[in-house]
């Protein structure tokens, strides 16, 4: 989502930041706080003027991914199930030996569809699997701490953050999160007009993003947003990047068929082809490196457009392809940036055992977490009270048509335990499912959690904590409530406070149970429909005989 772009801090953007250092042990954004703090008594710099950055260089050596391999238990598995009706996924290799370095300013990658640009960006900002991922990768020399995906602002390509919050609102929840709490109040919010400032989101800073049925900012503005925590056009997207790019922030980008004006921006540009990298200089020797190996540019052609016509017809021809990836892999650049930090190479390569050196710690306490998460959930069933009130009219709705169906039921044995028996089933059952309408929401929500949940903003159980709390018990007190006094009532049970209350626990907790399970649906089955699917099959085959 929704990356927060701390000026303190690189920017690796598809773009992706990072900080400049990885020495520290503990949370990297600690050392971002330490740093603020020390310049702040040496020199007296005025925190709202637009800071300079160290400058970091990113440098990866033989990356190569496949994707769809497989464990060597589940190679076993697979192997003696012998499924008829299953057919394991051929592995299939994304990245070839990928190797380059990156320094601060406006870095490019750009390719046909398909190349590998995606998964390259994913891996250089930790956000691949390490399985079936080989190779490695540094930064300013040193390999990369575990908490290094935390101290990154990564831009998806859809444009994800919470539609119920202000712009400010969502930067603030950011910072809130990703900022040690050694920063006082006064300083995250001249950060967060900073960031506000540098983006030029001014005027729409107090409105909220929107959502499909709330209006709100403008889609340029929305993707200024996501950067910082990418604009109407490509251009503001590019001169957003580039103004970063120059207070020393590395910014690294993915970007289709880009148009001169912003071509001619770029300080450096990768293409890639079919997992491969042919080119990685500056934008200015695109050009004559391909006249060099036949390939001719028109005097009025853009070169972006001419490059990826070229890059179209090397990926259908197999020789020319590996020929100018051996090219780029003996230049004097690539070989002068992989010796640079040859002498810093561990042993032993591996991405996960480089990782398990360190001990991960997060930048917030658990209460901090539950805090935030909850002021989060609380804003957002404010702002957008139609689930709760629908979830209300229905428990109303459904209470009367119980009530009606069961009215005052006579106490007899022969057909009053019967009705009873059918009444406590029908009011077990409309509690359990009325429940479904929690899982669209939670289900569009995944998305969100699941790219804070990477960038290291909380843990899973706070999440889950806030959301029990602030959102699923108050859906289901005052519902429960209200169904419990009309149904039983007009069911006529036995009219005793004790009765009452244990009836009445008795529907919260059917309630309760009915949204943990919605909750563990959404978590586990990613579309909407399969849940349908899955429902319809459980209510089907009863039988009724003479008897019933």
């Amino acid at each position: 989502m929704n990356s927060n772009i701390d000026p303190h801090q690189m920017v690796l953007t598809s773009i992706v930041s990072t900080s400049p250092s990885v020495e520290t042990r503990t949370h990297p954004s600690e050392l971002v706080a330490k740093r603020s703090m020390l310049a702040r008594r040496v020199t007296g710099i005025n925190r709202m003027s637009i800071p300079q950055h160290a400058s970091a260089t990113l440098t990866f050596h033989n990356i190569n991914y496949v994707v769809g391999s497989k464990s060597a238990s589940s190679k076993e598995c697979l192997k003696y199930a012998k499924l008829p009706f299953f057919k394991a996924r051929e592995p299939k290799q994304v990245l070839f030996d990928v190797s380059g370095q990156f320094k601060n300013g406006m870095n490019a990658i750009l390719g046909p569809s398909g190349c590998g640009k995606s998964s390259l960006l994913d891996v250089l900002a930790d956000r691949k699997n390490p399985r079936g991922l080989s190779g490695l990768v540094q930064v300013d020399g040193e390999p990369r701490h575990p908490s290094f995906r935390y101290t990154v602002g990564y831009v998806v390509q859809e444009d994800i953050c919470s539609g119920t919050l202000t712009v400010r609102e969502n930067l603030c929840f950011s910072i809130n999160l990703r900022i040690p709490q050694e920063m006082t109040i006064t300083e995250k919010n001249e950060c967060v007009n900073r960031v506000i400032k540098e983006l030029g989101l001014e005027a729409c800073a107090d409105t909220r993003v929107g959502t499909e049925f709330i209006r709100g900012v403008s889609g340029g503005e929305k993707k200024r947003t996501c950067i910082g925590l990418d604009a109407s056009t490509a251009s503001s997207v590019m001169h957003c990047l580039k103004n970063l790019s120059r207070q020393g922030r590395t910014v690294i980008f993915s970007i289709h068929q880009p148009r001169y004006s912003i071509f001619k921006i770029f300080d450096t540009v990768m293409f890639m082809c079919k997992g491969r990298c042919v080119y990685h200089d500056s934008a200015e020797n695109v050009v004559p490196f391909f006249a060099t190996h036949g390939y001719q540019c028109e005097q009025y052609d853009n070169p972006a457009d001419y490059a990826l016509d070229v890059l179209i017809d090397i990926s259908r021809k197999p020789e020319t392809l590996v020929r100018l990836n051996n090219v780029y892999n003996s230049t004097h650049a690539n070989a002068l940036a992989f010796s640079h930090s040859q002498k810093n190479l561990p042993n032993d390569e591996n991405i996960e055992q480089e990782r398990q050196k360190y001990k991960i710690e997060a930048a917030r306490s658990v209460v901090a977490e539950i805090f935030y998460l909850s002021q989060r959930t609380l804003r957002n069933s404010v702002r957008n009270p139609a689930l709760a009130l629908s979830q209300t009219l229905v428990s109303i709705a459904i209470g009367l048509l119980v009530g009606l169906l069961f009215y005052d039921l006579k106490k007899t044995i022969e057909p009053g335990v019967q009705n009873r028996l059918g009444a406590i089933f029908f009011i077990i059952m409309s509690q359990t499912f009325s429940n479904l309408t929690a899982i669209e929401p939670l289900i569009g929500e995944s998305a969100l959690f699941i790219h804070e949940r990477a960038s290291g903003y909380y843990r899973i159980f706070t999440f889950f904590i806030a959301k029990l709390v602030c959102d699923l018990l108050p859906m289901r007190v005052l519902p429960a409530v209200l169904f419990s006094v009309i149904s039983y009532f007009m069911i006529g049970l036995t009219r005793t406070s004790g009765q009452f209350f244990i009836y009445l626990l008795t529907v919260f907790m059917t309630s309760l149970f009915g949204s943990a399970l919605c909750f563990f649906i959404a978590a586990t089955i990613p579309v909407f429909g399969k849940i349908l699917d899955f429902l319809y099959l459980c209510s089907r085959y009863y039988y009724l005989t003479k008897a019933t």
